[in-house]
């Protein structure tokens, strides 16, 4: 009787660069579901490879049992189900199985295909945070009892954290400043002033600003509100706006993507550099702007409502500025 050969075991697969996906709505109501026909639902979804509605119980749990709770910001949901979808790209293929079980070697090795791919350990962890997300939701479907990215360790990122903070100069604010319009100089000044955030700044209702005491009042991550000062090119670029134009929100874009399209073309046009920058070194702009002008850290942490100290140190890492006129200056003598 000839022997039977074995069948070698396919290959893990590499994350797949696939486009974005078409997202659809998903018609479950998991709220009326009993326990059991929530696990059926799930099952039948990972059987089928069926990305919506597996994103649909993730972003339900979310919603119910995360952090951010029903105040999870659209930003938030979006960077996870990215997240989610490219962890599924990885994961099904390896067979729907492995996602009821608690397999660390599916974990980890996705988080090691990341890395062979070039993703940064910033993203990685990022994407790790959503794959989480996901089990999350699959344990309170009842499919499996335990995560196995508790056992999956971060990324560790070896690069100093102020190297990565690349800030426009007061000459790159002037020159983006110079060739924008009305509206593109209140996106610039709210980041390179305000210090606020792409999500705080498309946010912005005029219902939150006070001319009249120059300040306005932002709602930033973790839904702490906050009163932040204006400064006065930006009260006046606020003041300057009609009356008759001084409802709804500040900005025309609501979308992320446009105003990173927007000041990428602005950059370009002022020859400004804006790679590692892009919206971003806005508000680390405001903040070394800040410290080289008052050389107070408290005063910098609380313009840009950093919870701890700390986070803010690193701003001051990031423009060595006054070590290296030290340095130059050093008196031989003592």
């Amino acid at each position: 009787m000839a022997k039977k050969k074995s069948r070698a075991a396919p290959p893990p697969p590499e994350i797949i660069n696939a486009g974005p996906h078409q997202w659809l709505p998903v018609d479950v109501n998991w709220d009326t579901l009993t326990k059991a026909e929530r696990k059926a639902t799930v099952i039948t979804a990972l059987r089928n490879r069926d990305v919506d509605t597996l994103w649909s119980v993730t972003e339900h749990n979310m919603l119910l049992y995360g952090r951010g709770g029903s105040h999870t910001s659209e930003h938030t949901l979006r960077a996870y189900r990215t997240g989610v979808w490219k962890f599924l790209q990885f994961a099904l293929p390896l067979g729907w199985k492995r996602l009821t079980e608690y397999d660390v070697d599916l974990t980890v090795g996705y988080l090691r295909a990341l890395e062979r791919a070039g993703v940064t350990p910033g993203t990685i962890n990022s994407r790790r945070s959503a794959a989480r997300a996901l089990y999350r939701a699959l344990r309170w479907a009842g499919v499996l009892h335990a995560d196995p990215f508790a056992d999956t360790p971060r990324a560790q990122d070896h690069e100093e954290r102020w190297s990565k903070r690349e800030a426009y100069s007061r000459e790159d604010v002037a020159g983006l400043m110079a060739v924008a319009d009305p509206d593109e100089q209140l996106l610039i000044l709210l980041g390179a002033h305000g210090a606020l955030r792409i999500s705080e700044m498309i946010g912005l209702t005029w219902e939150r600003i006070d001319l009249e005491r120059r300040t306005m009042t932002i709602t930033g991550k973790g839904r702490k509100t906050a009163r932040v000062h204006l400064s006065g090119p930006l009260h006046a670029a606020l003041s300057a706006v009609p009356e008759s134009d001084r409802a709804g929100y500040i900005l025309p874009w609501r979308n992320p993507k446009t105003v990173r399209m927007l000041l990428r073309a602005l950059c370009n046009l002022a020859g400004v550099k804006y790679q590692k920058r892009q919206v971003h070194g806005l508000r680390h702009a405001a903040a070394t702007m800040l410290l080289e002008q008052t050389g107070d850290l408290y005063v910098v942490s609380r313009h840009l409502r950093h919870s701890s100290i700390s986070t803010t140190e690193t701003y001051a890492k990031a423009n060595p500025k006054k070590l290296v006129d030290a340095i130059a200056n050093w008196d031989e003598e003592t």
